[in-house]
């Protein structure tokens, strides 16, 4: 089992992010299992969340995110499914906080193949958003038989904007808030980023550019040969002012790139959407799921 690199400043950083996770994780106010499993990759918290007698669907958290916080952009779509969501290793959250798994190597993908095979799980529909897009794309790569009709939201993998931006915008604030805290740079990182007014999520990204080593290496675009055998029906939902997949980039590549049938919407929100779009945005999942069924 691989041990990697510990992503925290320290143990009490750990356990702060740790308190943020059961704070969050309270205020859903929905009601939940958690377990905890041994993979390849290392030890895996993973949450059910919701009543399991409905459907169940997958949802991976993006880079450097957290579980709770992704559950509550997709709270809505608990009125129809029951939710799978594992804490990615070497991330915030209460996996194995050491970063081992590699993206260059597709093993994203193995871990999330080890993670359904814990639960006896042959095929599901997953919602993904940024960087977890990618792992699922990992997924599809090498298992796409375990993939059924899912969500790419804002989604990594299929085409990356402009890097010049990104790095004026985003990763030189990241590196800068991490050495020196400031309003001012937090600022500036929401503005960005989306989530102006949800002191949660302000919250958040304090804890995790302040306390947590960032990944900052981008996930990779996949190739058309390498999805070949990926034939579910994919809805993809971007927005043309998010800095990191701008919509126009993301819906050209996704049609030379997939197999299947492919749905794209756009939504007007930055990286982050908004409560009221993601309410949107769940409904036309749910109806997307129910009639890829």
């Amino acid at each position: 089992m691989k041990k990697g690199k510990f992503v925290y400043k320290n143990e009490d950083c750990m356990r702060r992010m740790h308190g943020f996770y059961d704070k969050t994780l309270a205020s859903l106010g929905v009601s939940y299992t958690e377990s905890t499993f041994g993979t390849s990759f290392g030890m895996t918290h993973c949450l059910i969340v919701g009543d399991p007698a409905k459907p169940m669907i997958c949802t991976i958290h993006g880079g450097n995110g957290i579980s709770t916080l992704n559950l509550k952009l997709f709270l809505p779509l608990l009125s129809d499914f029951c939710i799978l969501a594992p804490d990615v290793i070497g991330m915030p959250g209460k996996s194995d906080p050491y970063r081992n798994i590699s993206s260059s190597k597709d093993e994203f993908g193995h871990w999330i193949k080890e993670v359904l095979d814990h639960y006896e799980i042959s095929k599901i529909s997953f919602v993904v958003s940024s960087y977890s897009a990618s792992m699922l794309l990992s997924l599809a790569k090498n298992y796409p038989e375990r993939i059924g009709p899912s969500l790419f939201l804002v989604p990594s993998g299929i085409a990356h904007g402009p890097v010049l931006p990104m790095m004026g915008k985003m990763i030189l604030p990241f590196m800068k808030y991490y050495f020196k805290p400031s309003e001012k740079t937090l600022d500036a990182v929401i503005e960005t980023m989306g989530g102006e007014s949800d002191e949660v999520w302000r919250e958040f990204f304090d804890l995790m550019m302040s306390s947590y080593k960032m990944e900052m290496r981008s996930p990779r675009e996949y190739k058309k040969e390498e999805l070949a055998r990926l034939d579910a029906p994919l809805l993809i939902v971007a927005s043309d002012n998010d800095i990191f997949f701008p919509a126009d980039r993301v819906f050209m590549r996704a049609k030379e790139i997939f197999k299947g049938p492919v749905t794209t919407v756009r939504i007007d929100s930055k990286h982050l959407p908004s409560e009221e779009a993601m309410t949107r945005i769940c409904g036309q999942t749910a109806a997307f799921l129910k009639e890829n069924a």
